[in-house]
């Protein structure tokens, strides 16, 4: 007689409701931990987690301040940045428009400039619509923050990716001497040059380095120009070129001269000394004949042997130690 089984278990109708919406997974009994089930217990949903992600600037800003749009003009805390002190470096970009290897690349090439040539470049970076109030153009700004400069040297505002909108100041020395349209002829190359790459970064360093190249023939200018100045002034001190009157002058200032009393005590130290050294190549030298004993019948000393007597009386007897020939006696 087979044995009486148990009844299989019965899905009822609110089961199989929360089994199609999923409020209750078949089997999760097995997969957890055994426990007390409370009667308001149901499976936990997935919690929806949110990502916030915050727009972050490809380039630092700067510090503590908004950053500059594109077509604005320059103004507040940002002019002190630019114009506010001579700059450490040959390049100025406190907005730091280019990346940290183009600014690498960048002060490497003005440095390299520096090596060859005598007149230093600035390249002042602005964004290709922004604007430079009138009060702080190259002119004005050299006046004030380039004062002390003596020597001659190169201003450049630059404006990423519209090299035609550059300003060129070349001041300083004597370059207030070279032509105007040279200089112009000079900023107008550069911006040529720079229009052939299409690269923003390529562009300033196209720009830079046709601008380079040309102040060569600038450098050559200021340098005749400086000759000639220092050729005009000595022209002008000295109009007389008679040599009668440069011996007449000399001669004038020679007798105007007060001679110290060093001079004295010297000259007579020099005399002293020639007269010392006079009676020293004069003097005479006398040998007295220094008589010794006998020995085996015969005299020995200064009168006897190989030498009878020393041919020069001014001469130490040292000096003198050629011996006689055999065949002398």
């Amino acid at each position: 007689m087979a044995a009486k089984l148990p009844p299989l278990p019965v899905w009822n109708d609110l089961d199989k409701t929360r089994i199609k919406e999923g409020e209750m997974v078949v089997g999760m009994a097995l997969l957890t931990a055994a426990g007390p089930k409370k009667e308001d217990d149901t499976p936990e949903r997935e919690q929806e987690v949110e990502v916030i992600i915050e727009a972050v600037d490809a380039k630092p800003s700067l510090d503590l301040h908004k950053r500059l749009e594109e077509n604005s003009n320059i103004s507040g805390v940002h002019l002190e940045h630019y114009f506010g002190k001579k700059p450490e470096g040959y390049l100025v970009d406190p907005q730091q428009i280019l990346s940290m290897q183009e600014r690498i690349d960048f002060k490497y090439a003005l440095d390299l400039h520096m090596e060859e040539s005598e007149l230093p470049i600035y390249v002042y970076l602005f964004d290709a619509a922004q604007k430079v109030p009138e009060g702080y153009l190259p002119q004005k700004v050299y006046d004030t923050v380039f004062k002390e400069n003596k020597d001659p040297i190169v201003i450049v505002y630059y404006y990423i990716g519209a090299p035609e909108r550059s300003d060129f100041l070349l001041a300083g020395g004597v370059s207030d001497r070279v032509p105007e349209w040279q200089v112009k002829e000079l900023l107008w190359n550069a911006a040529h040059k720079a229009r052939e790459k299409s690269d923003v970064f390529d562009q300033l360093d196209g720009f830079v380095g046709q601008l380079s190249m040309r102040l060569f023939w600038v450098e050559e200018i200021l340098r005749e120009m400086i000759v000639e100045s220092v050729t005009s002034i000595v022209g002008q001190q000295s109009p007389s070129n008679s040599k009668t009157d440069k011996l007449v002058g000399m001669l004038d200032s020679a007798a105007e001269v007060e001679v110290p009393p060093l001079v004295y005590w010297v000259a007579g130290g020099v005399l002293l000394v020639g007269i010392a050294g006079v009676w020293f190549l004069r003097r005479k030298l006398y040998f007295p004949e220094c008589p010794s004993p006998c020995r085996i019948g015969g005299e020995v000393g200064a009168k006897s042997g190989g030498v009878l007597s020393y041919r020069n009386r001014h001469k130490p007897p040292s000096m003198q130690r050629e011996q006689l020939g055999k065949d002398f006696f």
